[in-house]
């Protein structure tokens, strides 16, 4: 029996039908939201300690005064 014989009927069912048959026929994709979340953490992982580094350094950072001359 062929997958690809419709019989007629009601065009709204007809219509899903057909799309379910569209989607389980496709290969199957592979999601895309570990890149995005293994990116964001890996930018993270990068940054995090040099804008710690940077706040220590200006925390610590002897305070020059404009008015001493």
């Amino acid at each position: 029996m062929s997958d690809d014989l419709y019989f007629e009927g009601d065009p709204a069912n007809d219509s899903a039908r057909r799309h379910l048959e569209r989607v389980l026929k496709e290969p199957e994709r592979h999601p895309r939201w570990p890149w995005v979340v293994g990116t964001v953490a890996a930018a993270a992982w990068y940054f995090w300690p040099r804008g710690r580094s940077e706040k220590a350094n200006t925390s610590h950072a002897p305070k020059i005064r404009a008015d001493r001359g």
